[in-house]
């Protein structure tokens, strides 16, 4: 009979009856209550159907009994990781890598490091044994610590093994962009199966295909990124900048703003939205998104300081700029205009 009901709630559950797999479970805890995986299904259920309290206190019973009960252990961490409490999830793969010591249990604490961007912890790690996954990882923490080439380094090693990891192909096509190899980025993404939900793939498709100013793909694409992730501020900011190199200014800033408003500290966000007005010629309002210490947005505030006539301040802003990068040409040829102006008049 157990076995039956076990079989009913299986089947249930794999076609997403959860409520109805719940109650096949518990009538076959009527017969069996002190069975670990029945109480582990049950848990697994009820985190499915969101009810997240219920699963934990399923688990509690699990693991009262057996600490070391993996699989509970990993449905806790799932847990903890839905409610984005990193460090509890990060303990639990812990004690679960203590257990096993599984190359893809260690790869899943490197992973929930990444998340927490403990970049540095990750790559201080100690590793025994190299598998795909934590050489994926391992290149992330690369890739986000600017350190490009060891990145590269390291994913095509996890390449060498398994030459068609989507993942893996995904975050080399993160590096050689930020390497600016876009031909290279062009040629990955051949390689690559459409994935109309990951939105890593729509993100890289999006940039490759603005690389070729196929824009209307592009829009697809960042589109598409930013209505399953509506909190992502580069999925939003890719969307303005696409719109803005096809030329529609007023949805380019509609996306700017928007991708501001999820980070309003970025300031690569306000210097975009400012070249925008600067573009137009809204000097004024170009000026109110200049306020950070990234060179780029200083060199903006004094073309305009210029432009607008305030030579004396912009020769005072590009001298100091100057310093700090000495062969900027474009630097010089401004300083030139001001030398030239203030001779004239």
């Amino acid at each position: 009979m157990i076995k039956d009901l076990l079989k009913e709630g299986f089947i249930l559950k794999s076609k997403g009856y959860y409520k109805h797999a719940v109650e096949a479970f518990y009538k076959a805890l009527e017969v069996d209550n002190t069975s670990a995986e029945l109480l582990l299904e049950i848990a697994d259920v009820y985190f499915l159907m969101g009810e997240t309290e219920h699963a934990l206190n399923y688990l509690e019973l699990v693991l009262d009994k057996n600490p070391t009960h993996i699989e509970s252990l990993k449905l806790l961490k799932e847990i903890f990781i839905s409610q984005k409490a990193y460090p509890q999830a990060e303990q639990t793969a812990k004690n679960i890598f203590f257990i096993s010591e599984e190359p893809q249990d260690l790869a899943s604490i490197l992973e929930l490091l990444n998340r927490q961007k403990r970049y540095q912890d990750v790559l201080n790690f100690k590793i025994k044994e190299y598998s795909t996954e934590i050489l994926y990882e391992l290149a992330y923490a690369e890739l986000f610590s600017n350190q490009a080439t060891e990145a590269e380094d390291l994913i095509n090693k996890a390449l060498a093994e398994h030459e068609n990891n989507q993942k893996c192909l995904l975050l080399k096509g993160k590096i050689l962009f930020k390497q600016n190899k876009k031909e290279a980025c062009a040629e990955l993404l051949n390689k690559i199966s459409y994935d109309k939900k990951n939105t890593d793939y729509l993100n890289f498709a999006g940039l490759v295909k603005q690389y070729q100013k196929d824009y209307k793909s592009a829009l697809y694409y960042f589109l598409e990124a930013a209505k399953i992730c509506p909190d992502s501020a580069e999925y939003h900011y890719n969307c303005a900048s696409t719109y803005f190199k096809s030329g529609d200014i007023k949805l380019a800033k509609k996306y700017y703003n928007m991708a501001i408003s999820i980070e309003p500290e970025n300031p690569n966000y306000h210097f975009a939205l400012a070249n925008l007005y600067y573009s137009q010629k809204q000097y004024k309002r170009a000026m109110e998104e200049l306020e950070s210490d990234l060179f780029e947005a200083r060199l903006l505030k004094s073309v305009i300081l210029y432009e607008t006539g305030y030579l004396a301040v912009a020769k005072k802003e590009f001298e100091t700029l100057k310093q700090e990068d000495k062969d900027n040409q474009f630097i010089t040829e401004y300083l030139n205009k001001i030398s030239n102006n203030l001779k004239t008049n």
